[in-house]
């Protein structure tokens, strides 16, 4: 027991020290890949996502105004997920390895998805007047809701769920 802390606490220093170097670049993949995403809102349609180091600016050519979102806040969840997979009976084991990629793809759709989210609760929330003449009071509270759901439960809920999943021993 006492080893499997201290692998889960390795397992975590390493996720912080890879998620504070590696922020500004996943950033830069984070952004492509939900680009898309935005773009299913028609509000959205023209949101150009750049990243800035630790955040994500979003910025277009129309009448939407610019935003700010500190997408690192959106992906600490790594941590959790690098020491989880640490703590495992086996940890560098390539089922287990294979296991923690698989839980990777599926955090980093989630991401994506919280990224999404976020980008929706500003634009329908801290926009002052375009908020207000784009989104009701309604989808203000939904995004609202959306943004803390996921940022409360949603994002240690997937890492959870990832590796309760893929870490137990297939039964014969």
């Amino acid at each position: 027991m006492l080893r499997r802390g201290l692998s889960f606490v390795a397992g975590a220093a390493l996720g912080v020290v890879l998620w504070w170097m590696c922020t500004p670049q996943y950033n830069r993949v984070l952004a492509l890949a939900s680009t898309p995403l935005a773009r299913i809102d028609r509000r959205l349609a023209a949101a150009v996502l750049m990243p800035r180091e630790r955040t994500i600016f979003i910025t277009s050519s129309t009448a939407l105004p610019t935003a700010t979102i500190p997408a690192d806040q959106l992906t600490y969840n790594v941590i959790l997920l690098l020491g989880l997979f640490a703590a495992n009976a086996r940890p560098l084991r390539v089922r287990n390895l294979r296991a923690l990629a698989i839980a990777a793809a599926i955090v980093f759709t989630f991401h994506c998805l919280g990224l999404l989210i976020s980008i929706e609760s500003t634009y329908a929330l801290r926009q002052g007047e375009w908020s207000s003449a784009h989104y009701g009071d309604a989808a203000g509270r939904f995004w609202l809701t959306a943004e803390l759901v996921y940022r409360t439960v949603g994002m240690f809920g997937v890492v959870f769920a990832s590796w309760w999943t893929l870490s137990r021993e297939p039964q014969l």
